[in-house]
This record gives structure tokens, sequence and C-alpha cells, in this order.
């Protein structure tokens, strides 16, 4: 039993590892309708571009510093160049001679910032085709906003052109585009899909009734929308490192008590302060929605908001099934204690990766 454990906890870290890379670029677009002039600002991630280019590493530390980033900025404009876009009347416009830097993000991701601005263009002639990094990761994604609330849209291995418009997007367009991105973002965070799996399993060891998840449930998502909205509006606006941490935390303090079965303690306070966490974290993702009216601003917030219920909802129904069968295997003790073991490794690793320790 023990020789499984490690083989579990050895393939189950490697698939963590990579689950909780980021996994956006970032692009700004301006446009100034009175003199048609476009500016963007693309911010790439660099941790794929390590990976890619590991020559980057002068010194052979196996560390690539802003200085080397730097010695090889041209290197990494080509790159960005060969996969990213844009196209005025069928023609591509040049990135050459773009404003190029290396700087780190407000979640201490280190980002090279490509800047450019373009005369005479026409915003309902132009086009973006996007193909970065799908070679590398699937599930890279880029987030669009457009200036003027004409739109937010998020390119993806399955969808990498985007047609701009000047017409301003809808609030029900815009509902629908943060809907998706709740749900994607839930479906794609494997640290919060733990966490809801360790508040289902003292359900589950304790044969808990369906109310009594309903209750766990609804007060995790009470929790999570308080702070989202919390730090959605700026009114209190965490480092992301610490909220992070914290998030590993919780599923680390949620999974050792399932492991020595204290269930009863996974009560309704404890899941509603450790939800707050989550709800800082959810914010996070929601740079994409910084739009400058209120209404728009509101709609993204509250569209995101919903998709990541949905997505709950669907996790908590995938989970249950597989869960209610274990409820009286007489293996159930053995299975709840691999599965909090797993998880509360897995948390330490976040933890110590997020605090900077390793």
């Amino acid at each position: 039993m023990l020789f499984i454990k490690h083989i579990l906890l050895l393939s189950v870290l490697s698939i963590s590892l990579y689950a909780h890379a980021l996994k956006e670029n970032y692009l700004q677009v301006d446009y100034n309708q009175t003199t048609d002039t476009l500016n963007i600002n693309l911010e790439v991630e660099t941790r794929l571009l390590q990976e890619k280019y590991t020559f980057m590493d002068d010194n052979k530390n196996e560390i690539v510093s802003h200085k080397e980033m730097r010695n090889h900025q041209t290197t990494l404009l080509k790159y960005v160049m060969k996969h990213i876009a844009f196209y005025s009347n069928s023609e591509q416009l040049p990135l050459e001679d773009s404003n190029v830097s290396i700087a780190r993000g407000d979640n201490l991701q280190t980002y090279m910032q490509i800047n450019k601005s373009f005369q005479g263009i026409s915003l309902d002639d132009l086009e973006l085709k996007y193909d970065m990094f799908f070679e590398l990761e699937d599930t890279h994604k880029l987030l669009i906003h457009l200036s003027d609330n004409r739109g937010d849209f998020i390119l993806s291995k399955d969808l990498q052109h985007y047609k701009f418009t000047s017409t301003p997007m809808t609030q029900w367009e815009r509902l629908i585009v943060f809907i998706e991105e709740g749900v994607v973002h839930i479906l794609d965070g494997l640290d919060h899909l733990l966490f809801i799996l360790m508040l289902l399993i003292p359900i589950v060891a304790l044969k808990g009734s369906y109310l009594q998840l309903f209750k766990i449930i609804t007060v995790f998502a009470l929790a999570h929308s308080i702070t989202l909205f919390i730090s959605g509006f700026g009114l209190y606006v965490p480092s992301v490192p610490l909220v992070e941490s914290a998030i590993a935390l919780s599923i680390f303090v949620v999974a050792s008590l399932n492991f020595f079965k204290l269930y009863s303690h996974v009560n309704y306070k404890i899941v509603f302060v450790f939800g707050l966490m989550h709800g800082f974290g959810f914010a996070n993702v929601l740079k994409v929605g910084q739009v400058s009216d209120t209404t728009s601003f509101l709609v993204a917030l509250f569209g995101f908001n919903l998709g990541v219920e949905f997505g709950q909802i669907f996790m908590v129904l995938v989970y249950m099934l597989p869960l209610y069968f274990i409820r009286d295997n007489k293996y159930k003790e053995h299975i709840i204690k691999i599965l909090t073991f797993i998880t509360a490794a897995i948390s330490v690793v976040w933890f110590l990766e997020r605090v900077g320790l390793i």
C-alpha cells in the first residue's frame, strides 16, 4: 500500500505542477476613433518562452534572469511575430520595431511587454490571428480587452481568429463571454477542484444527506461570491502570492482533517472562511474585465461568478457519482486516506511554490 501511495503521489505531483502554471497572455487594444490611431499592448508570459528557449540561460545556473531575457529579446520577438498577426485590409501590420520590455506583473509572473501604435487604421478592417504556445500547452489562452467597451474576447486552441469591430459589444454578449470564462476557470483550476472534492469527503464518510451537501456548497459559493465582488470593485485587493498561498493552505487543512477523520471540523464556519480566500483567487483572473463603465463591469463580474457556480455544480455532480459508490465500500476508509494524502501532498508543493521556497 505504501508503494502505491508513493507512485500515485509522484504521478499527481507532476500533473499538479503543470496544472498550476499560469496559462494566459493579455492583449489590451486602445483605439482613437477621431485620429484612427490604434495602440496595442501585448503581455506574453515568459514561463513558456523559457521552456522553449533554454539557451537563454547564459550563465547555466538553470534560472533565466530578466537580463538574460533582454539579451535575447530579438529572438523572443521573432517567435511572437510568427504566432500573432494583425491584419488591416488583409495586409499584415509590422511589429518588428515595437517597443519591447521585460516586466513583472502584479501576479509576480514575468511578462514580455510589446507595445506598438499604428496610424490610419479602421477598426472594422482589423483582424487578429493567434496560435502562440498552443504547441506547448493546449489550455493556453489569449485574453483580449478592447477599450471603449467594444468588447472582451478569449482566443484558445479551438478559436484562433478574432475580427475587430467598432460596434459596441452588447451586455448580453459580454455576459455570455464571462459565463464561459467562469466555467472554464473552474474546470481548469485544479486547486479549486481539489478543495471542492475535500468538502465532499466528510459527507461521503459520514453518509450525509443531500441537504448537507447543498448547505456546504451554498456556504462556499456565498463566501467566494462576497470576496470576488469585494476584490472586483477594488474595495480590498490582497497580493496575489498571499491569496494563492492561502488557497493552497486551505486545501492542506481540509485534506488533513479528512485524513485524520476529523470530519466534524469541516463545518460551515471553516468552509465560509476558506471560501472567502478562494473568492479573492477567482478575482485574479478578471484582468480582462477591466472595462471603464460600471454597468459593463457589473455584467462581467456577475457573468464570471455565475460561470464559476455552473462549473462547481457540474463538478459536484461529477464527483458525487463515484463517491457515493464508495460510501458503502469496505475499502472506503483506505480510499479516503489515499485521496486525502495525495491532496495534502499536492497542496504542500503548491504552498512552497507560491511562497517562493521551491
